[in-house]
């Protein structure tokens, strides 16, 4: 058995090597929305044992952050459904069910198509590697001299 992709976004199906279809990719959109807001995958207390996270998975196991919104929860716990019958996005509605869970309520999915929406957010930032608007991550940290050597790449390029 083969296993292509990042081990913490991988569908149970994918794990117990069940024939799958897109509701694997739903899948990972949970795992993803999940990570970009706490910070770490549903899965990453896991990650050290590669089985135990591969059982967690497959359980549906996993902590869900008080600092998620109801809604937040709702789409999260809807998205990482173990039984694809019931995984938000493979249901009846489709994608549909997605884009119009109340979570995104606020998303303007025509602007977002034709990439006219304006970001919440653009950096001031003072060069190209400019990582002032990241929090600090000691595993991260890179020699200032490496750091020079990347800037210098960067000009080139």
């Amino acid at each position: 058995m083969s296993l292509c992709g990042t081990p913490e976004y991988l569908a149970p199906e994918i794990i117990q090597s069940i024939p799958y279809g897109e509701s694997v990719d739903w899948w990972s959109f949970g795992v993803l929305i999940y990570e970009l807001i706490n910070g770490t995958s549903p899965f990453h207390a896991f990650n050290k044992d590669p089985m135990t996270m591969f059982e967690t998975i497959c359980s549906g196991e996993f902590k869900m952050p008080n600092e998620f919104s109801g809604h937040l929860q709702d789409l999260i716990r809807g998205l990482l459904q173990v039984d694809v019958t019931k995984r938000l996005g493979h249901m009846k509605n489709g994608s549909r069910a997605i884009k119009e869970h109340i979570w995104f309520q606020d998303i303007d999915w025509h602007c977002m198509l034709n990439q006219t929406i304006d970001p919440p957010m653009i950096p001031n930032l003072k060069d190209p590697l400019d990582c002032s608007h990241f929090g600090k991550s000691p595993q991260m940290a890179l020699p200032r001299s490496r750091t020079d050597q990347f800037a210098k790449q960067f000009e080139e390029f």
